[in-house]
């Protein structure tokens, strides 16, 4: 039976909301907090949440990811008794499966109610069929699962596909993925870097050209979309095209028909694109910088492709990956890896994306010579700086008798001596355990310093919270 949650301060509004939920035949959980509501969707996951628009703790709207990554990753619907058209339509790009206005009668949340969950089942269902090869690509984090079900769902379509991330996300692995998973996987995959896309013969490179078009062609020539026929055309960084070449792209993309340079004949091509950008489409079109037609021919499918940052969890997978390959392609021994190096990878912001994580394994494999094993001190110059500012900064906003002093001496080595991983998760659990009382004890209930002090997500936070049994109690 689906799980229903309620977040809302209003305790009046909470008994009723419940019990029209509930004679609907669903289970309500009920919290009158984001903190309370986020600590109980760890305990007890939830399909659907309708929260308040505005809470004590601040709006909603900035709460919406963070909830539909919690166990169960629920639909998200917001409730207010102030409803404007900014407002709802602000929901709606931060995620919210829907935006309602007090007062709610009982038929108006039965139909939202009804059609949520319904979709629901037949998205699971979509998704299941959706078998994805994620080959290369690493990462399991929440974040991160959810772009490989969108990606599972996008490969699938036939529409264009808009990848959106920072430099380094790895977004051209994605398009490959996309590609490879899609029914022109035995045809032709494209890479346009339009970073790099010369204007005076941007035409000629993507359309072709006839022989004696210009001084130097002396054969007739096929573009790059004509090369991708059946198959896909990645354009890589299309926020760095310029604009005349964004309008002779757009006729291309919406006849699928060109004339190479200097030709008297249409040649036609079916291609399927996918652009990618660490740019905001949305304010160029604003500024003029970027096509509206364009931008909006290219949206019909977006995935939004997280930085590392944002997905700590799968740090550790990723330098481990590139240790062993750097590794292997200098036909050296494997590395073992230092649990301190491990974690301060896990510490470090990685402006670069996975790409950094690339560049700072190859100098550390360098940096250790013959050595077996990675610490910290094989890192780059810059990385061990920030790690050193971070550490000192850390020491700054505590006082001394606030260190940590956990030792393994209590720790469980019965008739069968434990083996190093077994110890290392009893010490890793211990200090979890101690680490939270004496946060909470610091800065109490409130979310935001408690995320900020320790650098964890909310997510993680409310994780292991649950996870050691303790509660954010005001």
């Amino acid at each position: 039976m689906e799980r229903i949650h309620i977040i809302d301060d209003r305790k009046d509004f909470c008994v009723a909301f419940t019990s029209m939920i509930k004679r609907m035949g669903y289970p309500c959980e009920v919290s009158n907090s984001i903190s309370e509501g986020m600590q109980r969707l760890w305990d007890k996951p939830g399909e659907l949440i309708f929260i308040n628009g505005n809470l004590p703790e601040g709006s909603s709207l900035d709460y919406i990811g963070e909830l539909s990554l919690s166990p169960g990753t629920p639909d998200v619907v917001v409730i207010t008794a102030n409803g404007n058209s900014d407002n709802a339509e602000s929901a709606i790009r931060a995620g919210a499966w829907d935006y309602l206005v007090k007062p709610i009668t009982y038929d108006k949340l039965e139909e939202t109610v009804t059609r949520c969950l319904t979709h629901r089942a037949a998205r699971r269902d979509y998704e299941l069929k959706a078998v994805f090869d994620r080959g290369s690509i690493i990462g399991s984090s929440p974040r991160f699962e959810q772009v490989l079900q969108k990606l599972a769902i996008v490969s699938r379509s036939i529409g264009n596909v808009l990848l959106i991330g920072e430099t380094g996300t790895g977004k051209e692995l994605l398009a490959k993925a996309i590609h490879k998973n899609s029914d022109r996987a035995d045809k032709a995959f494209i890479v346009v870097d339009c970073t790099n896309l010369p204007t005076t013969l941007a035409e000629s490179i993507l359309l072709g050209h006839a022989k004696g078009a210009f001084t130097d062609a002396k054969e007739a020539s096929d573009g790059l979309f004509k090369q991708a026929d059946g198959g896909t055309i990645f354009l890589d960084e299309i926020g760095d095209l310029d604009l005349s070449i964004q309008k002779s792209l757009l006729r291309v993309l919406q006849e699928r028909s060109f004339r190479p340079l200097k030709s008297l004949k249409e040649v036609q091509s079916d291609f399927r694109v996918v652009a990618a950008t660490n740019k905001n489409l949305t304010e160029m079109v604003e500024k003029g910088e970027f096509r509206r037609d364009l931008y909006y021919r290219l949206r019909t499918n977006v995935v939004e492709v997280p930085p590392l940052r944002e997905r700590r969890e799968d740090i550790e997978p990723l330098v481990r990956h590139f240790a062993d390959y750097i590794c292997e392609q200098l036909k050296m021994p494997e590395k073992k890896i230092s649990q301190d190096f491990i974690n301060a990878m896990e510490i470090y912001d990685f402006p670069g994306n996975v790409r950094d994580v690339i560049n700072i394994m190859h100098t550390a494999v360098s940096n250790s010579f013959d050595v077996g094993m990675l610490y910290v001190h094989h890192l780059p110059r810059e990385v061990r700086a920030f790690l050193m500012k971070h550490s000192l900064a850390g020491e700054e906003t505590q006082n001394r008798g606030d260190v940590l002093d956990i030792t393994p001496s209590d720790l469980y080595y019965g008739e069968d001596f434990p083996t190093i991983k077994e110890v290392r998760r009893q010490v890793v659990d211990q200090m979890e355990s101690e680490y939270l009382n004496r946060l909470i004890e610091r800065f109490g209930a409130d979310v935001a310093a408690l995320c900020n002090v320790s650098g964890m997500s909310r997510a993680r936070l409310y994780e292991l919270l649950s996870k050691h049994g303790m509660s954010l109690k005001k």
